[in-house]
Order: C-alpha cells, then sequence, then structure tokens
C-alpha cells in the first residue's frame, strides 16, 4: 500500500520527529501547512509550529517552519 502524504507526515509526528516546511519537498510534499491544518483540525493533533531560521543558499536570512507534536520526543 502507498503511503500517502498525510500518513508520511502523521508518522513522523508521532515518531517524535520534527518535520521543517524545508524538507518537506523531498519527501513529495508540497504543501505541508496544509496537512498540518488537516491533522490539527480532523485527527485532533496537537501540533507545535516552530518558526525558524537560516541563511538560505545566498546568504540571505530566510524564515521557514518546522512543526512537532506536543509532547513528543523531539
Amino acid at each position: 500500500m502507498d503511503a500517502t502524504q498525510l500518513s508520511i507526515v502523521k508518522e513522523k509526528l508521532e515518531a517524535g520527529e520534527r518535520v521543517p516546511s524545508m524538507d518537506a519537498f523531498d519527501l513529495g510534499i508540497t504543501r505541508l501547512a496544509a496537512i498540518i491544518f488537516v491533522l490539527r483540525h480532523d485527527h485532533g493533533m496537537d501540533i507545535i509550529t516552530n518558526r525558524c531560521m537560516t541563511l538560505n543558499r545566498y546568504g540571505h536570512l530566510t524564515k521557514y517552519a518546522e512543526y512537532v507534536l506536543k509532547g513528543g520526543k523531539a
């Protein structure tokens, strides 16, 4: 059975992993915030959004979101 984008993110969060928006594209996920919304509202998951900053490949400061399940290991 093929994993859906929602199931991939849900499994990662339940395993205590952080899910950064910067890494979501590598998982084939282009609308991570939409998946987080569904997990919060339809699945009742208590997901925390951490706001992060880093330098991009051009040396400019950029912001991104990182999601973690409240009470998780990460």
